[in-house]
């Protein structure tokens, strides 16, 4: 009886996937017009981004992108969808002026995608189509970033896909989340998005802050390089 479900099971996923791989989705600029991007959306984007770049930085195989084209149907090569945050393996390392990435072309499906929530692509996009584009796609995790707490109950959710391309939603104690590559991600004490190790907890500095470390580092040299006063008697 339970080889039976099992055979089951595996036919309509077998059938689902089919389906999907002859039929476009969805193009990522369809219904969007001239929104634009909140500043928090794009601040928020931007720690995600550096974050886990930095935790990845000694694994090169590792490539993070952000706002990238990801062209996720092979037989319909114009359809794409453009996730906040993506990391991929490629087979070969990618030219710093790579635009877009294509699924078997370029490389296997993501390991991981994020999206920080807007009221443009919430409700349509990313708690919807996107959940089902990228479950069929293969996309081994999906973090969803509230912001501001309007469209989940919890700020921070990762979903991780199950074998039968449904969603496990997970969340840690703290509200935090923790990904298979190593790094969770939290809403820090000061109330803004933080990315750490989350074996040894080291927090991995934001852009703004990476850019204030740069100038007290180059006003302490600048003093180190001022000629000192000679001491009387000396």
């Amino acid at each position: 009886m339970i080889q039976r479900k099992s055979s089951e099971a595996e036919r309509i996923l077998e059938e689902r996937l089919k389906e999907f791989q002859n039929i476009p989705i969805l193009h990522e600029d369809d219904l969007e017009g001239d929104m634009g991007e909140a500043n928090l959306h794009a601040l928020t984007e931007h720690v995600l981004r550096y974050g886990i770049a930095a935790h990845l930085g000694d694994q090169p195989h590792y490539c993070v992108f952000s706002n990238m084209n990801l062209h996720y149907q092979p037989r319909f090569p114009r359809v794409y969808v453009s996730p906040d945050v993506m990391v991929v393996t490629p087979r070969v390392a990618q030219p710093d002026e790579l635009r877009s990435y294509h699924l078997d072309t370029d490389g296997p499906p993501p390991v991981f995608v994020a999206e920080v929530l807007s009221e443009e692509t919430a409700e349509e996009r990313d708690l919807d189509e996107k959940l089902y584009i990228y479950a069929m796609t293969g996309i081994e995790e999906y973090l969803l970033v509230d912001v501001d707490g309007r469209f989940l109950p919890q700020r921070l959710v990762l979903k991780r896909l199950q074998p039968d391309r449904s969603w496990q939603d997970e969340q840690d104690a703290d509200g935090g989340v923790a990904s298979r590559l190593g790094f969770r991600v939290i809403f820090d004490s000061d109330g803004r998005l933080r990315v750490s190790d989350k074996t040894t907890g080291r927090k991995y500095a934001r852009p703004d802050e990476a850019e204030a470390r740069i100038r007290a580092l180059e006003e302490e040299l600048t003093q180190l390089k001022k000629p000192r006063r000679k001491r009387k008697g000396s």
